[in-house]
């Protein structure tokens, strides 16, 4: 029996076992309406657990994701309450500002060569101070503002096939991360950096632009988690997002994404995504 067998049959039957135990102890735990409740936030907490295992593979931590999610929840809402503009501009300016928080770690880690767990500590302390600054000025103009869009709505509220629209948008993304890790060469050099960053920069990889391309990826990833996140509650709060980081990497590790890098893959975030859930 392989050890990678192994790494992936743990957490699986665990997976099982809690949503046996909880299905018998809690009435209506697999009602149709509470799984359709738990796809929403599973969609939300996936994505952010998802970012953080491409960075992990890579060898790095990212503790700002909490902080971008925030943010996106916070800039959404002020976008499509407040100023009442188009959702697909919203979603725009959404990515690239998780593009550019990402991009800012992905300078000081993979360029600089700065501590990952130092610098996105501190990337986390100025995201989120950003977001108590702007909450303050912002929340009753937020709280009283409420968005017609039926786009908006749709993203929130919809479904596709019976399934919820943020579900299908992670799965895709899900699928899409599989696909590139497993089957791609830019997924190889991703674990390779991750597994012997010495031995990748040997054999001609571009350790330094790869680093710099998972932090961009994991906080555009945040970034879109909280998008859908605001399109759902239409609301946000002093507490938003606040221990997200601690809860994703809490699901990354338990899902058997190795801390030193090197080893995890979707499925292992989907697990762990579903069980700390």
């Amino acid at each position: 029996m392989s050890k990678r067998w192994i790494d992936n049959a743990i957490p699986f039957t665990a997976l099982v076992l809690t949503v046996l135990v909880m299905g018998s102890i809690i009435p209506d735990f697999l009602s149709l309406s509470s799984l359709s409740d738990l796809a929403r936030q599973f969609a939300e907490f996936g994505l952010v657990v998802l970012a953080l295992t491409v960075v992990m593979i890579s060898g790095g931590i990212d503790l700002s994701v909490a902080s971008v999610f925030s943010l996106a929840v916070l800039f959404s809402l002020i976008g499509v309450n407040v100023y009442e503009l188009p959702v697909p501009a919203v979603l725009a300016g959404i990515l690239g500002m998780g593009m550019i928080c990402g991009a800012i770690n992905g300078v000081l880690i993979g360029y600089l060569r700065l501590r990952a767990f130092l610098t996105t500590l501190v990337s986390l302390i100025i995201f989120r101070s950003l977001y108590e600054i702007v909450f303050v000025r912002m929340s009753t103009s937020i709280m009283s503002g409420f968005s017609m869009s039926d786009l908006w709505v749709f993203i929130g509220e919809g479904t596709v096939l019976g399934i919820p629209v943020s579900l299908v948008i992670t799965l895709t993304i899900a699928l899409a991360w599989h696909l590139v890790l497993s089957r791609m060469r830019p997924g190889w050099r991703l674990t390779a950096v991750g597994g012997a960053r010495r031995s990748a920069f040997n054999a001609g990889i571009n350790v330094r632009f790869m680093v710099f391309l998972t932090y961009v990826a994991s906080s555009t990833m945040c970034a879109l988690a909280g998008f859908l996140f605001a399109a759902r509650l239409g609301s946000t709060g002093s507490d938003t997002g606040v221990g997200l980081e601690v809860q994703a990497l809490t699901a990354a590790v338990l899902g058997g994404t190795a801390i030193g890098g090197g080893r995890g893959s979707v499925a292992k975030a989907i697990i762990g995504s579903l069980l700390v859930l």
